[in-house]
């Protein structure tokens, strides 16, 4: 995918909010690889070695981190993530949502910088699959609609405020890092050999490697079509949440009797089916390189293992 390649990031001066997260992390270690000047910003734990960390509180921290780093590009990416559907969270998340957002747009403006703002295939809620860009949001959770009131301003100012800004809602990514996942729940059951209580797991997702979704958010905030755009991004393995897990297992060499299915049960309006159409990204930067299932499963249990906690 040559717009995730050095050849467009070279020397490059950016910045990745959120830049100690899940998908944050692999992003900065991809701009690291192509020789990019990376700026990250995170609240607590320290971005990956190599990226110049900048501690900031967002949205109030937004315009004195802009005009320190003066940066060419910004990919958007932090954010407070609860899916809970209590009516309450959307006050308590708004300013680290969607006035975070607005806050940063601002500061793009202000320095001719283009933004890529990562939404969540989340704002498409319980719709049938596959979802496309196309579709109007419809929201389940106060998470889901800040994120996609976050999409619609970003949109907006791109529409008419001149802002040089496209969007990407990327789908289920696992991998090393993800600590918060059903997935990062079952290999550390397999690790310390407890048994772990699951719904009946006949649920349909796709699953795509962080990598590869790291590598479509650098190859979006770089694509000069990808401006003004929404894009989805994933096209990895489409397999039930039973099946995943008893890939986990079996690839471990352990023992399949530690998956409890039907030990709990489904979240209300959970869909059955819930995967992306990316005929639009594919054909504006190429599939994803999505990497042999085996490869992404040896290279998660490794790090779950070197990082027990």
């Amino acid at each position: 995918m040559r717009w995730a390649e050095a050849t467009q990031w070279l020397g490059r001066r950016v910045l990745v909010t959120g830049a100690s997260g899940f998908v944050g992390q692999a992003v900065c270690e991809l701009l690291l690889e192509c020789g990019a000047q990376v700026h990250g910003s995170y609240r607590s734990r320290l971005p990956p070695a190599g990226v110049i960390a900048h501690p900031a509180h967002l949205p109030g921290d937004a315009a004195e981190l802009l005009d320190r780093v003066r940066p060419e590009v910004v990919i958007h990416l932090a954010s407070p993530v609860h899916l809970g559907r209590q009516p309450a969270l959307y006050p308590l998340m708004r300013a680290g949502i969607l006035d975070a957002t607005a806050a940063i747009a601002e500061g793009c403006m202000r320095h001719s910088a283009r933004l890529l703002h990562v939404g969540t295939c989340a704002e498409y809620g319980d719709q049938p699959s596959p979802l496309s860009p196309a579709l109007c949001p419809a929201p389940l959770s106060p998470y889901a609609a800040l994120k996609a009131a976050a999409t619609h301003w970003v949109m907006t100012m791109a529409r008419t405020g001149g802002l040089r800004a496209g969007v990407v809602r990327p789908f289920r990514a696992f991998g090393p890092r993800d600590t918060s996942s059903v997935l990062s729940l079952v290999y550390r059951s397999l690790l310390t050999g407890t048994p772990i209580a699951l719904t009946d797991g006949a649920q349909v997702r796709e699953w795509n490697d962080v990598y590869a979704i790291a590598t479509g958010i650098l190859a979006a905030a770089a694509h000069p079509g990808a401006v003004g755009r929404i894009l989805n991004l994933g096209g990895g393995h489409r397999r039930s949440v039973r099946a995943m897990c008893e890939a986990i297992v079996d690839h471990a060499g352990a023992d399949r009797a530690l998956l409890r299915f039907g030990a709990h049960p489904r979240r209300a309006g959970e869909p059955a089916t819930f995967f992306g159409d990316h005929a639009l990204t594919t054909e504006l930067l190429g599939p994803l390189p999505h990497p042999p299932l085996s490869d992404s499963l040896t290279e998660t249990l490794e790090w779950h293992r070197a990082h027990p906690d």
